[in-house]
């Protein structure tokens, strides 16, 4: 495919299926396109989108169950240490095996070092204090009882089941996400060759697909030192180098939890642009393609700023 090797990014994919697309839509007609027309690439790039943005859900909800097993396993494990001091007054310093009915496991009296060790000794210590009451302790600074530990099994063993739960349907999604991908690379390999079946290596219509002009030899070099900084709200200013032999530059940005892929937001001559209209308080990721008649280059690196 010569220039036209597909990025690896899957964002950048995401825009280059759009701007094929947008070809097809005013060209498959005219070129005489018969195997990947409009209808086929926005399907398998809506497929993709639509997967990408179910993983990274996923992704982000790990994160929650992840912090909500760190705080179920925290409370646990200064509830054992608490039972342990109580329990060592009557039951001694040392595991003997007056120690074997509390569930403390591994012959020792140690907090347990595995999170399902902990899980199933306040199992254990529910049981235990409910046989046991005059052992509870239930005072304004410390309780050490039943109850307390049955609650405090049933918040980390939840929250255990939940994580394992999240991170089982993460992979899933990961799976559909990668297997969108591969379909929608395999469209858009096969729009690349069956346009190259229809057009010159040298015809602009390339550059209406988002693409270059296979003959081109004098694209520009890819646009490089791009820097952010902030302006009044809801504006940001970019500044990056002069790429050689480049007469515009296209800038793509990409709010989160606004747009799905990065948006062409201008085309300007000048290595500088003054983006406005955006967000307060969300996070951009902007990054500049250099063009000139024969087509474009990489994208550059993708910076981030939070919007003022």
């Amino acid at each position: 495919m010569g220039s036209n090797r597909l990025p690896d990014p899957l964002d950048d994919l995401f825009t280059l299926a759009e701007d094929i697309a947008d070809g097809c839509h005013t060209y498959e007609v005219a070129i005489g396109l018969k195997q990947n027309l409009e209808l086929d690439v926005r399907a398998d790039l809506a497929t993709a989108v639509l997967a990408q943005k179910n993983y990274k859900t996923a992704l982000s909800g790990k994160t929650d169950f992840s912090t909500a097993v760190t705080v179920a396993d925290s409370n646990g494990k200064a509830f054992i240490s608490s039972a342990r001091r109580v329990l060592v007054t009557n039951l001694g310093e040392r595991w003997s095996q007056s120690w074997t009915a509390t569930g403390f496991p591994d012959l020792s009296t140690a907090v347990p070092s595995t999170q399902a060790k902990r899980q199933a000794l306040l199992n254990s210590l529910d049981d235990y204090f409910t046989d046991n009451p005059g052992y509870e302790v239930s005072t304004p600074k410390l309780t050490v009882t039943a109850a307390k530990a049955g609650l405090l099994f049933t918040a980390l063993s939840t929250a255990r089941s939940a994580a394992g739960n999240g991170n089982t349907g993460a992979a899933n999604l990961k799976k559909l996400r990668d297997a969108a991908e591969v379909n929608l690379r395999t469209r858009l390999t096969g729009a690349i060759n069956e346009l190259g079946q229809k057009l010159d290596d040298t015809d602009p219509l390339w550059l209406a697909f988002g693409l270059n002009e296979p003959g081109a030899i004098n694209l520009p070099d890819t646009a490089d030192g791009l820097a952010l900084v902030a302006g009044p709200a809801g504006t940001v200013l970019a500044h990056w180098n002069n790429s050689p032999r480049a007469t515009r530059y296209r800038v793509y940005q990409q709010v989160d939890g606004v747009d799905l892929i990065p948006v062409n937001s201008l085309t300007t001559s000048e290595s500088n642009a003054t983006l406005t209209g955006l967000p307060s308080g969300k996070l951009v990721k902007i990054y500049i393609v250099a063009a000139d008649d024969a087509g474009q280059a990489q994208p550059g690196e993708t910076v981030s700023i939070i919007v003022p």
